[in-house]
């Protein structure tokens, strides 16, 4: 087994800052940061701001990420006297930094990390500006401007990642597709800022009412998407009407107007799919729950016909 030495160091970075050639203050790169390399939140951003940071599958982890080759908790990063020291945690899978496995090793710009079979990170260190930049970048590139939520396009890496493990382990996967009711009327009637509004505050009350591990997205123009994983059926369509109870209690203002909307929900469940499944299938038959929802009257559930 190829294995790096535990000693390896390098002098510490001065943080103090220092002039360049023309006079120009360069601030030094003193943070460090992990970019993910690999999965459905490649490209994401981890700031490494206190003195530990954990890594594992486990919730208790600063850094929980889903992938069954880690340990609960993996490994973990330390900062000391300017130097990011990356520990093995006794882990079955192993630790490893450009391709050595490691128990302990100190990091350097640009090493490339591996835990497990398939978690890859990268290490850099940056300066205050940098770091903020790319994490604007990131959250530039997967999130939606106008709520924050996750866009589209985040949504449809998610679904993939979250069908394959559902298929893979044989867990249930659940899709809410949800509509606000009449919309177009909020737009008409109290304007575009006014429905601006509204799909912000709906927005903020879903990503209260979902659990951590699922996720809710933007789907387009007045319609969200949630994902909830490792839930019966029977428990989605609770998630679902506990959202459409909560959007149909909630009383919203914008200059002064009172604002009142409803929606309706298609829920559609992995395992109650016929035939083969597909990630075309699933968000097919909750797309399909969501027309009769609208159809028998709107803000209202309904399951996909044969989630029964």
């Amino acid at each position: 087994m190829n294995t790096m030495p535990n000693d390896l160091d390098f002098p510490t970075q001065s943080i103090t800052p220092k002039k360049d050639s023309i006079g120009l203050t360069v601030i030094p790169r003193d943070r460090g940061i992990l970019i993910q390399m690999s999965g459905a939140a490649a490209g994401s951003v981890h700031c490494l701001r206190g003195e530990v940071l954990t890594i594992g599958r486990g919730g208790q982890c600063s850094l929980s990420l889903e992938d069954t080759t880690l340990s609960r908790t993996h490994a973990r990063i330390r900062r000391t006297d300017g130097m990011h020291i990356l520990e093995d945690e006794g882990s079955l899978n192993g630790s490893y930094v450009n391709h050595h496995r490691v128990t302990r090793a100190v990091l350097r710009h640009g090493d490339r990390l591996r835990f497990g079979s398939g978690v890859r990170l990268q290490f850099q260190l940056v300066n205050p500006e940098e770091e903020a930049i790319l994490v604007h970048m990131y959250e530039a590139a997967v999130k939606d401007g106008l709520t924050g939520l996750v866009n589209r396009r985040a949504l449809d890496d998610r679904l993939k990642a979250e069908f394959a493990h559902a298929i893979r382990h044989r867990r249930e996967l659940n899709v809410l597709i949800i509509d606000l009711d009449f919309f177009k009327k909020v737009n008409d009637t109290k304007g575009h800022l006014a429905g601006d509004e509204v799909l912000r505050q709906i927005a903020g009350l879903f990503g209260d009412q979902i659990r951590c591990e699922d996720l809710v997205a933007r789907y387009g123009g007045e319609e969200f998407v949630v994902l909830a994983r490792d839930i019966p059926m029977h428990g989605a369509m609770l998630l679902a009407e506990r959202l459409r109870a909560a959007v149909e209690n909630l009383e919203m203002r914008f200059d002064n107007t009172l604002l009142k909307v409803t929606v309706s929900i298609g829920v559609a469940s992995l395992s109650h799919l016929p035939g083969k499944p597909s990630i075309e299938t699933l968000l097919t038959a909750a797309d399909k729950a969501l027309y009769a929802a609208k159809s028998q009257g709107r803000n209202r559930v309904v399951t996909a016909p044969n989630s029964q």
